[in-house]
């Protein structure tokens, strides 16, 4: 310490020159930690990115298969190929609704997705709102079903652009 503290008051050349190279040395300690803080900022935030985009991801799958189950149960009533009881179709038919409400909430945070995935989901939310009113409630069934497992198939054959 004391040998800095003399580079201070001595003037000659040599004690110039390591004052330089002292000072150039911390220019470039700041420079590099700088750097260093800035690389850790970036990789951090693009983990996250990618953890939220993954979960939005895997919300929208989870929700579209509960749709998929679900509206299978009433199908299979519906075309009567299976008797259910009245309250196993209650609840399928709640287990619906709440699906629904998960894959609409997911779809909110589709748009952070990549487009093509985004794309996929906000389509599949719009023909389910609009779907259309058939003659029978199988047909109802039948094709609510075909757009959901359609999206389904879709959406698995993307999952790599994340």
């Amino acid at each position: 310490m004391a040998s800095v503290v003399a580079l201070f008051f001595a003037s000659d050349a040599t004690h110039i020159w390591d004052i330089l190279k002292l000072a150039m040395q911390g220019v470039g300690a700041l420079v590099i930690a700088r750097l260093a803080v800035v690389w850790a900022i970036e990789t951090f935030k693009s983990q996250r990115s990618w953890e939220r985009e993954a979960s939005t991801f895997a919300s929208t799958l989870s929700a579209l298969r509960e749709l998929d189950r679900a509206n299978d149960i009433m199908w299979n009533e519906a075309i009567g190929a299976k008797l259910y009881t009245d309250e196993y179709l209650d609840e399928a038919s709640n287990w619906w609704t709440s699906a629904k409400k998960k894959f609409d909430d997911a779809a909110a945070a589709a748009i952070f997705l990549p487009s093509e995935i985004s794309s996929i989901i906000l389509q599949v939310e719009t023909d389910l709102a609009n779907i259309r009113r058939y003659d029978t409630y199988g047909e109802y069934l039948e094709s609510r079903g075909y757009l959901v497992s359609e999206a389904l198939k879709r959406l698995e054959r993307k999952k790599h652009l994340l």
